[in-house]
C-alpha cells in the first residue's frame, strides 16, 4: 500500500482512496483551509452504457436511491491507498439538496466515483472552496462539467449543469460560493442533479467527510 502523508487542511479524515486499477476493464468518463493537497484521476474517462432512470418516490415508501449512470466501473482490481493523517476541509456544500447516491462500490462490483446532490433543476451550484477554473467542459458523460483546481493536490468537479449555464472561464480565480453554473441533465444522465467529486493527488476520493 501506497502511504499519503500528513497534509493539513482542517477538519475531517477520509478514511481512503480508491484509485482504479483497469486491465480489460474500462473506466468511466473557502479556503481549502491554507495547506491542502491539487487532484483528479482524470476527467475525460469512457462512461458506463448502464443508464438508470429517476422515479419519484411515493408518500408511503421511503425515497429510492437515484445514480446517473457516469462514472461507474466495472473493476477487475482495487488498489485501496491508506489516506494516513490526511485531513481536508471545503467550505461551502456544492448545491441545495440531499446527497442521493454516494461514493464507492455499488452491487456487482461498480464504483461510483463521485456523489449525486438532488438539487432543483435551473438552481445554483457553487465553488465548494476558492481555487482557479481548470477547465469548463462540454461532452462526454459529466456533460456540461467544470473542475477547479484548489493548489496543493486538491481538486473538485461538477457535472450534469445545464449548457450554456456556465458562469465561468477556464484560468479564473474563484472564491467559495461564486456561481459556476446551474443544476442540470446534460452527458450521461436522466434526471436533473449535480455530480460532484473530490480529487487528492489525481485520485478520487468520497467527497462527503471534505463537506461541511
Amino acid at each position: 500500500m501506497l502511504a499519503i502523508g500528513a497534509i493539513l487542511i482542517g477538519g475531517t479524515v477520509p478514511a481512503a482512496v480508491f484509485p482504479i486499477v483497469n486491465d480489460d476493464a474500462y473506466t468511466a468518463d473557502a479556503t481549502l483551509l491554507a495547506q491542502a493537497p491539487a487532484v483528479g484521476t482524470g476527467p475525460g474517462d469512457t462512461p458506463s452504457d448502464d443508464i438508470q432512470t429517476f422515479a419519484s418516490p411515493g408518500t408511503s415508501a421511503p425515497a429510492p436511491v437515484v445514480r446517473d449512470s457516469f462514472d461507474v466501473e466495472q473493476v477487475q482490481q482495487q488498489v485501496v491507498v491508506t489516506a494516513a493523517g490526511l485531513t481536508g476541509t471545503l467550505e461551502l456544500f456544492p448545491a441545495d439538496g440531499p446527497i442521493n447516491d454516494g461514493f464507492g462500490y455499488r452491487d456487482g462490483g461498480e464504483f461510483h466515483g463521485g456523489i449525486d446532490i438532488m438539487a432543483p433543476e435551473g438552481s445554483d451550484i457553487i465553488a465548494a472552496s476558492p481555487g482557479t477554473v481548470e477547465s469548463v467542459t462540454d461532452g462526454g458523460g459529466w456533460g456540461r462539467h467544470v473542475i477547479i483546481d484548489h493548489g496543493n493536490g486538491i481538486k473538485t468537479l461538477y457535472g450534469h449543469m445545464i449548457e450554456g449555464s456556465q458562469a465561468v472561464v477556464a484560468g479564473q480565480w474563484v472564491a467559495a460560493g461564486t456561481v459556476l453554473g446551474s443544476v442540470g441533465n446534460t452527458g450521461y444522465s436522466t434526471f436533473p442533479h449535480l455530480h460532484f467529486e473530490v480529487y487528492v493527488f489525481d485520485t478520487r476520493v468520497d467527497p462527503e467527510p471534505w463537506l461541511p
